[in-house]
């Protein structure tokens, strides 16, 4: 079990390095064609508000279908999506861009739910947010290798990026097939998508974090989709520097998944919690300076640490309450939930960019710094047990 956990994780990582080639070009195509900041974010708008409207389904799906199957599937959409980008390069047009970004996003909740279950299948509650973390590091290097590669590449070729990062997925399709894991969801799985929902809603404990979590991803959210107008645009920046930011806040993340475990020991699950977010705090309200890129990379470093931090001890605190028929809806429904804030993001922030660019970041910081007082109050379920 132990190798398939090790190989599951690796594969992720790889799979994430190619879908990093479009996540960059789309995000540096629409930045590059649109003529203000709201364009530019509705870019990622569109990707984000696919994961609420498809999770719950998605949740389902995992719960009936094989999960590898569906991370098999899903893998090799992305990769013939990346391939239709190929025929919009010489087009002004955004809504095509729009379109093709909500179908990629539509298989990435697919993947989310299933990796996330099959996960909890495969580990006890103990170990689950330290693998957690492991993923999300793993995740972040993968994403900032990804960055760096892609803005390198792109200012050189924009068909040689597209055409390795579609490569790349077709490759990680393949290879999901050699896995060696559970071939289908244990129990008998019954109810409907919204049954995960109603758990996460029915469980006290679960719902200051689901709150939390939400927030953040909207903060998260509205930096990801300022990101690419502040550095092309707003400090006339080169792309190969936005794809060090990337790199940079990936690193960050990286730092916050490879320390869960000593963090969950030694401070235990309430004080980890309101670490995280007081490091993505700290990171938004230093992006609101618009210092040189050196100097915001620091920034994109904490908001990076501090996201995964959170996401890996919050997401073990939640699989590991679900019975094992219905973690597929519960992933479904966190990111129903999660997801249905974080399009807000990038159209706050492009809407209050265009009054001030740095007015999203002091907000967006400040909410993440009165949230951490409030976050993990409660007994720590971790503590003394990693």
């Amino acid at each position: 079990m132990r190798m398939s956990v090790t190989l599951l994780l690796g594969l992720e990582a790889f799979r994430l390095f190619g879908a990093g080639f479009f996540y960059f070009s789309h995000a540096a195509l629409t930045a590059l064609g649109a003529l203000s900041p709201l364009e530019a974010s509705l870019a990622l708008a569109f990707r984000l508000l696919a994961e609420p409207l498809f999770a719950l389904y998605g949740g389902h799906l995992a719960d009936r279908w094989p999960r590898a199957r569906l991370l098999l599937l899903a893998t090799l959409g992305q990769g013939g999506l990346t391939l239709a980008l190929f025929p919009l390069l010489a087009t002004p047009a955004l809504l095509p861009f729009y379109l093709v970004g909500f179908l990629f996003a539509l298989l990435e909740a697919l993947r989310m739910v299933a990796t996330g279950a099959l996960l909890a299948d495969l580990l006890p509650k103990e170990a689950l947010a330290r693998a957690r973390g492991q993923l999300g590091a793993l995740y972040t290097v993968a994403d900032a290798l990804s960055d760096l590669a892609a803005g390198l590449l792109f200012a050189r070729s924009r068909l040689w990026t597209l055409g390795l990062g579609s490569g790349f997925l077709f490759l990680a399709a393949g290879l999901y097939r050699t896995l060696p894991l559970p071939p289908r969801p244990p129990g008998k799985p019954e109810g409907g998508s919204f049954l995960g929902l109603r758990f996460l809603w029915e469980t006290p404990s679960l719902r200051p974090l689901l709150l939390q979590e939400a927030l953040l991803n909207l903060a998260y959210a509205l930096f990801a989709g300022l990101l690419p107008f502040v550095i092309l645009r707003g400090l006339g920046e080169a792309p190969w520097v936005l794809g060090v930011m990337g790199t940079a806040q990936n690193l960050g993340g990286a730092l916050g998944g490879v320390l869960v475990g000593a963090a969950l020991k030694r401070l235990g699950e309430g004080r980890t919690l309101r670490l995280a977010l007081y490091l993505a705090g700290l990171g938004l309200l230093g992006a609101a300076l618009l210092l040189p890129w050196p100097l915001l990379a620091g920034s994109a470093f904490l908001l990076g640490a501090g996201g995964t931090l959170f996401g890996a001890v919050a997401g073990a605190v939640r699989l590991s309450q679900a019975p094992p028929e219905l973690r597929g809806r519960v992933a479904g429904g966190f990111l129903f939930l999660s997801g249905a804030l974080a399009p807000l993001g990038p159209l706050l922030g492009g809407a209050l960019a265009g009054v001030s660019l740095p007015c999203p970041f002091l907000l967006a910081g400040g909410l993440l710094l009165a949230l951490a007082p409030l976050a993990g109050r409660g007994k720590s379920q971790f503590s003394g047990r990693l």
